[in-house]
């Protein structure tokens, strides 16, 4: 295998979304077997660039679930993708009509929240979000916005889920990355297709990559790399599609993936 790719959260990271010195060292390791190593991840850059310089990551990394490749060595993008302006005022729509929801808006290199509560408490903390405070949707119906994300309560999230797909249509994706986010993407856009666009700028084949995730918004990818492996508290539907299962996450799981890449 040429390629090591991981989701962070619930997947490389610990219970604590720390990442410990073991794991920092096993990537070292898998280095020197002559694998690169990446990740994929629902973060933007600032949420996700301690953990690039800690893993001292040079090949591009998967952002935005898929919405951009950012390079870590030329330090800037290399494939960006936005919503449709119909997209984004669909989402204010939905946003004013449910008061328990916390909605993010991505531009740029800023994060716009609008409707900050304690039910987005959790995902602020994980992500360590700095974001702008808004009262007024308008402002986002006039930028370009990479992604959207609606932070809520899981109960509040879990009819959400069911419903978005059709109010979007063919104008956004709505993928559930966490138990109390629900993101609303570019068509089209997810970290398999982003691995496909990855894996040409690389010169390997999809084949020669082994993708670790546990969320929904894994998904794709693990059905787009050679070896798909579920880990942690994957959803089941994860565990089906993966091709290997490791009821591990951080440290643990990637010692196990380890000692697969060096039997080859």
């Amino acid at each position: 295998m040429k390629l090591l790719i991981s989701d962070l959260d619930g997947t490389l990271l610990e219970k604590d979304h720390t990442i410990s010195q073991g794991t920092i060292e096993l990537v070292e390791k898998i280095r020197s077997l002559g694998v690169l190593f990446s990740i994929a991840t629902g973060r933007a850059l600032t949420a996700a660039k301690s953990y690039i310089e800690r893993l001292n990551i040079t090949t591009p990394v998967i952002l935005f679930n898929g919405a951009r490749i950012y390079d870590p060595f030329e330090k800037r993008y290399l494939v960006q993708h936005l919503l449709s302006k119909k997209a984004v005022e669909l989402a204010t729509e939905i946003i004013l009509s449910r008061k328990s929801l916390t909605a993010a808006f991505f531009v740029g290199e800023e994060v716009y929240a609008y409707n900050v509560g304690l039910n987005a408490a959790t995902y602020m903390i994980r992500d360590a979000l700095v974001y702008k405070s808004i009262g007024d949707l308008e402002f986002v119906k006039k930028v370009d916005v990479t992604k959207i994300v609606f932070a809520s309560y899981p109960h509040n999230l879990s009819k959400l889920e069911i419903e978005l797909p059709g109010v979007f249509g063919q104008e956004a994706d709505v993928v559930r990355s966490e138990d109390d986010l629900l993101e609303i993407l570019p068509k089209s856009v997810n970290k398999g297709k982003a691995l496909k666009e990855l894996c040409k700028m690389l010169g390997i084949s999809t084949n020669e990559v082994v993708a670790m995730g546990d969320s929904m918004n894994d998904l794709e990818i693990l059905r787009t790399a050679g070896i798909g492996i579920a880990v942690g508290n994957a959803k089941d539907e994860l565990k089906k599609t993966a091709k290997l299962y490791i009821d591990k996450m951080g440290k643990e799981a990637l010692e196990k993936v380890y000692e697969l890449l060096q039997r080859g």
